[in-house]
């Protein structure tokens, strides 16, 4: 073949090659970004589950568990004290006394006039039983018997009437006068002698000398975590962190007002070498069902009576699942109802791009 025919024959495969390389090149896919023109990038985070398995440190002050605030219940200036701060103290011994100087003298005057009615009323005894015999006899009239008797009843009702008087002196005489009620330690005095005492105030306060116990406030999201019985380990922070160990032996039923504790009582265990006043600490453990959280950022509330929402990724789309809102913890927000809309520990949801985000619009989510 010459060669002019040859350089057209190679001239009209070139063209031919080329062709064909355009014609498949015309029919291959669209690239990547062509197709996800219409998808809103977005970038997600996880779900996550929190760990609700915590212990709460709640702090108290030691007390004897059986104590003692006097007081008087009338008024007038105190006289003696015989006690003073850290004093031992039986049962039965005097505290405090105000100064009544009537008080003595009229329990002195009752009580003789008690003794001496008695002593008529044994005598007026003596007398309806000689009557009595000498009506037998036919020796005394009716009309003197019925005088005897007579005598005798006033007598009697005169007695009953000075000892009610003997009594009230001697309340009277004890309304001045405090006596401890417990044996233990004088742990506080309010007034010193010479000063005027109000009716009902606090005088002397007594810490008994046996079991002690701790009064803790406990918030009531932890009360599910208390009951009467439970033991309980303690710690003492400003005595070497020394442990020691109790039973809860009271809960308090209500609070003080919303949002006030509810006072819990721990007995302490005998032969701990404890007294009042030692500063204590209680590690409340609280173990809840695990809980399930999600980034506060992923929270869409549009309001308007429509429910918070986030936004799952499902096939390259954006789903919509409703929940509802517990607490907030650091930057994430846990569910009160993690099985609505099927959310799960170590799924993903929308972060990033929620802005007229839409349930069903396709999305592409950024690395």
């Amino acid at each position: 073949m010459h060669s002019k025919a040859r350089k057209v024959v190679f001239a009209l495969a070139a063209t031919l090659a080329l062709g064909a390389c355009e014609q498949v090149s015309s029919s291959a896919p669209a690239p990547a970004s062509s197709a996800h023109k219409h998808a809103k990038t977005v970038r997600v985070a996880d779900v996550q589950r929190r760990d609700t398995s915590r212990a709460f440190a709640l702090t108290g002050v030691t007390r004897a568990a059986e104590r003692a605030v006097t007081a008087f219940q009338v008024s007038g200036t105190l006289a003696e004290r015989p006690v003073e701060l850290g004093d031992s103290v039986d049962r039965g011994d005097v505290l405090a006394t105000l100064d009544n100087p009537q008080a003595r003298p009229q329990v002195a005057a009752a009580r003789a006039r008690v003794e001496e009615l008695d002593a008529r009323l044994a005598q007026a005894e003596r007398d309806v039983a000689r009557v009595q015999k000498l009506f037998d006899q036919s020796a005394a009239t009716r009309e003197e018997i019925e005088q005897t008797r007579s005598r005798r009843q006033a007598l009697a009702a005169s007695r009953d009437s000075a000892k009610a008087e003997l009594s009230r002196a001697r309340r009277t005489l004890g309304e001045t006068r405090i006596t401890a009620p417990v044996a233990g330690e004088v742990e506080q005095v309010f007034y010193e002698p010479g000063e005027f005492v109000p009716a009902g105030q606090p005088v002397v306060a007594l810490s008994g000398s046996g079991v002690v116990e701790v009064e803790i406030g406990v918030p009531e999201n932890l009360l599910s975590d208390v009951a009467v019985g439970q033991s309980a380990k303690l710690r003492l922070p400003l005595f070497d962190d020394r442990q020691v160990s109790g039973r809860v032996t009271q809960l308090a039923s209500a609070a003080g007002g919303p949002g006030q504790l509810f006072q819990v009582v721990i007995t302490l265990a005998a032969d701990q070498d404890l007294r009042a006043g030692l500063t204590v600490e209680w590690a409340l453990k609280s173990d809840r069902p695990q809980q399930i959280t999600v980034p506060v950022a992923s929270v869409v509330s549009p309001g308007g009576g429509t429910a918070p929402r986030v936004y799952r990724v499902v096939d390259g789309v954006a789903r919509a699942v409703p929940v509802e809102l517990g607490a907030i913890v650091d930057d994430r927000v846990i569910l009160k109802n993690p099985e609505t809309g099927d959310l799960r520990a170590g799924q993903q949801v929308i972060v990033v791009g929620l802005n007229n985000l839409s349930d069903g619009r396709a999305v592409e989510v950024l690395p």
